[in-house]
């Protein structure tokens, strides 16, 4: 078995679990700090939590094709030299904060419009449990994260250093 496919299953777990971890700490503290929501017993915020999870998978699922193929192109031969798998693993970490900060734009853009858009104070909705207005938002933010995941894959695809391809015409 080829070392560089687990490696490579290894990298797209790690870069999952942080970067899923790190979007929800950094939602969760902000929004409980911001808008002092009690977590217990809150089923609206649990399902707004929930969306921001889901958003934030759709979006970083689209860097991992692109940080597994810099591994891939970076050790074409399959063999593990160190000096490559350290500027894979730049390159994979330089993904995972691209899709971290498209999330978190995503996710502030989204809740900014929804706010924006309805006469409705969606945060005071969720903070007194009301279910309908963390629904809404985050259909929002998931539908924004389908918009969106691609693109952030494709600006990921942008930064690989693929080698030179001849040019015969």
């Amino acid at each position: 078995m080829n070392i560089i496919i687990i490696i490579q299953l290894v990298v797209a777990f790690v870069i999952g679990l942080t970067s899923l971890f790190i979007l929800y700490r950094i939602t969760n503290n902000f929004l409980t700090k911001t808008y002092q929501i009690e977590e217990q017993d809150n089923t609206a915020f649990t399902v707004l939590q929930m969306g921001i999870v889901l958003s934030g998978s759709l979006v970083l699922s689209s860097i991992i094709t692109p940080a597994i193929n810099v591994i891939r192109i970076m050790n074409p031969s399959g063999a593990l030299n160190m000096s490559n798998v350290l500027i894979s693993m730049g390159y994979v970490a330089l993904f995972a904060i691209i899709g971290i900060v498209c999330t978190v734009v995503i996710l502030a853009m989204g809740i900014f419009m929804i706010f924006q858009m309805t006469k409705v104070n969606e945060m005071e909705e969720i903070k007194q449990n009301k279910i309908n207005a963390s629904l809404i938002t985050v259909a929002l933010i998931i539908g924004l994260s389908l918009i969106i995941d691609d693109y952030c894959g494709q600006l990921c695809e942008a930064l690989i250093p693929y080698p030179e391809v001849p040019n015969f015409l």
